[in-house]
């Protein structure tokens, strides 16, 4: 049986002045109602431009209202570069150049899509990850 842990860890000693901040959290990344850790991953990397639109990322790539986590990240090394993450048209975030995001995700059906996009002009190269418990195979043809 796999395990997954997630770990981030916060620190800094000048944020607030004279209370430094110290945040650890961790989790191990379980089955829909199970104490079965997470065996599957998809994972890949590609090049966004604000030509090519946006990319559905995540298309078919979760599973349907079970366990699923996503980790996405800007490698971009402009400043000037960021990439938009949307749900269904809401706006999730934007992830500048180096930034990351890690979240749980239910791809319950076509409208719970991600989708990034690169703003403004430029190329971004991204890389991302998808734990989860099972393989969505398309459905049969007739």
């Amino acid at each position: 049986m796999a395990t997954t842990t997630a770990t981030v860890n916060i620190t800094s000693q000048d944020l607030t002045p004279g209370m430094p901040l110290n945040i650890n959290a961790s989790s191990t990344l379980m089955q829909t109602g199970t104490t079965t850790g997470l065996e599957l991953m998809d994972m890949g990397t590609g090049k966004l431009t604000e030509a090519s639109a946006d990319d559905q990322l995540f298309k078919s790539l979760g599973t349907a209202d079970s366990a699923n986590y996503v980790y996405i990240c800007n490698n971009s090394t402009n400043t000037d570069h960021y990439m938009t993450v949307t749900i269904n048209a809401t706006l999730i975030g934007n992830l500048g150049s180096g930034e990351w995001l890690f979240m749980p995700w239910n791809c319950s059906d076509g409208s719970a899509e991600i989708e990034i996009q690169a703003e403004p002009s430029g190329t971004i190269d991204y890389e991302y990850a998808i734990f989860k418990s099972a393989w969505t195979l398309p459905a049969a043809g007739s």
